[in-house]
């Protein structure tokens, strides 16, 4: 503890408490502020503990409170919310760690990278919103609105700087394909994120240091945020009451589940195993010649479209549809190739004509699949210590696609692509069908989740994934190499999930699925043109009317 002098008033049992995390000062602060960042990613995938928030938010606000009455008060608010975002991403995104023990002999010294560099870098975004936001600050409740407003401006920031990594936005916290869940529909994730951290941090308006003011000006932001999600709950139960309509279309999804270190040998070269278990695969069931078969992304560990491989692929498929994740490369103009991350769409007569479907992925993960040196002042210097578990390409990097589409094959109903990193973008599959001028019939998610290792990485980001869903009503098909694959329902909820597959291949976790197509639900309100701005934008004109408000 420190000599702040802070005296809180409000509702008494709370006092001691608010207090206590006023006064501290120091590093002792610094590692309260860490555990209270870690602690809050325990509302996330796969434990969706969601009221841990309350606990995160309303201690993170104290702090401040404590801080902002100190001589260097920027300083010290900017300590509290980088120590909050580096607990945070350190806990939750630990499993970045995985690629660089792959190869350990190669990479694992540079180990810190993910768990010092990444947290550290993020978190620099959240001290400085904070800053800014405490230059706002009081002792009223309009602190409650400053706190929310400004952390998801940070949110913001991150969901876009070099390249963007929105992973775990507060909305993402609830469960998908719940009651509360379905308010994506109405304005997406991140309005549902900012409804999240408001009612979250609302408790802390219950004490601050005013004296002679009555408790119900204090309440009024816990009575209106238990109101608001009160009747989000009774709507989303009503709507996730709906049966999932199907459709006469069959999916199949297939993962060989090769664990990331087998799938490119020594020489760096795709193990030819994991391509013979996908035709092994194609072979052992026939199926319908309407069936819509999906390899995750990356499938095969090589090219796809490269004739040794599509002549094959075509024959064992028959009169079915494949959709395969797949690199693919380009000649360009005096001479080189582009490589692109991409998805195709083949028949039986693709050996011939090619893919009747072409998606190249346009959001690229940032140092991962773009290179470096586009990004990072240091870029080029990292780019060859970098894990090939992330890209084995990482000097020269992808070429971005175009961007988001509906892609058109033969005997597959339209759709929206995306590929791992994609699925967490919401204006992904919006932009693609307003730029189409109509609405697509399904969503398809590929990825190789088997770089996230065996934690909690997969868990993440299937919940963010099914977020798509609810904000477009389409169903969705997801294949995820050694990751959860299924179908899920235009509401979000999992329809079907692949089951294990045994094989002789140790160590491999294949997983297979036949499923029914589920019918798209009515166009969610998110989805129309302008509509996803408009509750967004009208719950920040009502965040920052009611700072002005209680500022007064």
């Amino acid at each position: 503890m420190s000599d702040v002098a802070v005296r809180s008033q409000g509702v008494t049992i709370l006092a001691a408490l608010h207090e206590a995390f006023a006064r501290v000062t120091g590093w002792k602060a610094m590692a309260l502020a860490v555990l209270l960042g870690g602690f809050s990613s325990l509302a996330f995938a796969p434990f969706h503990a969601t009221p841990v928030l309350i606990i995160s938010y309303v201690g993170l606000v104290w702090m401040i409170d404590g801080a902002r009455g100190q001589k260097r008060w920027g300083k010290a608010v900017f300590a509290r919310g980088w120590g909050f975002g580096f607990g945070f991403f350190l806990i939750s995104l630990y499993w970045t760690a995985a690629p660089f023990l792959v190869e350990p002999e190669k990479h694992a010294a540079f180990i810190w990278m993910p768990l010092l560099l990444l947290p550290g870098g993020m978190a620099l975004i959240w001290g400085a919103v904070m800053a800014m936001g405490a230059a706002f600050w009081s002792s009223s409740p309009s602190r409650v609105f400053v706190f929310s407003f400004f952390f998801m401006l940070g949110e913001s920031v991150r969901g876009q700087l070099f390249g963007g990594f929105p992973w775990n936005l507060p909305g993402t916290s609830w469960i998908p394909g719940g009651a509360v869940s379905q308010a994506a529909a109405i304005g997406g994730v991140y309005w549902l994120s900012l409804l999240t951290v408001l009612a979250c941090a609302a408790p802390a308006a219950l004490v601050d240091t005013r004296a002679r003011r009555g408790i119900a000006i204090r309440l009024l932001p816990v009575v209106a945020s238990v109101i608001v999600f009160a009747v989000i709950w009774a709507w989303g139960g009503q709507r996730v009451s709906q049966p999932a309509p199907l459709t006469d279309r069959t999916v199949v999804l297939m993962d060989a589940g090769i664990p990331q270190s087998e799938k490119f040998g020594k020489d760096g070269y795709a193990n030819p195993e994991l391509f013979r278990t996908y035709l092994e695969w194609l072979q052992a069931d026939p199926g319908d010649p309407d069936d819509i078969v999906i390899w995750p992304e990356g499938a095969i560990g090589t090219l796809l479209l490269d004739d040794r491989q599509l002549a094959p692929t075509a024959e064992y498929l028959g009169e079915r549809t494949l959709i395969a994740g797949t690199t693919r490369q380009q000649s360009v103009p005096g001479g080189g190739y582009e490589w692109f991350n991409s998805l195709v769409v083949l028949g039986d007569d693709s050996a011939v004509t090619g893919p009747s479907g072409l998606y190249d992925k346009h959001r690229l993960v940032p140092v991962g699949e773009l290179a470096p040196a586009d990004i990072l002042p240091f870029g080029e210097a990292i780019s060859g210590i970098l894990p090939g578990a992330i890209q084995r390409m990482a000097t020269s990097g992808f070429t971005p696609g175009v961007g988001p589409a509906i892609v058109y094959g033969d005997n597959v109903p339209p759709f929206v692509a995306m590929i791992c990193y994609e699925g967490l973008y919401p204006q992904i599959a919006r932009r693609a069908q307003q730029e189409a001028g109509h609405r697509a019939d399904w969503l398809v998610v590929v990825s190789n989740d088997a770089w996230f290792g065996a934690m909690i990485g997969p868990a993440q980001h299937y919940a963010q994934n099914r977020y798509r869903a609810i904000e477009t009503g389409l169903p969705m098909a997801r294949v995820a190499s050694r990751g959860v694959s299924s179908v899920i329902d235009g509401y979000g909820r999992e329809t079907a999930r692949a089951h294990r597959v045994e094989t002789d291949r140790e160590g491999w976790r294949g997983r297979l699925l036949r499923a029914s197509l589920p019918a798209p639900v009515a166009q969610p309100l998110f989805q129309w043109r302008g509509g996803g701005a408009i509750f967004p934008m009208t719950l920040i004109l009502v965040t920052l009317l009611a700072f002005f408000f209680w500022r007064r």
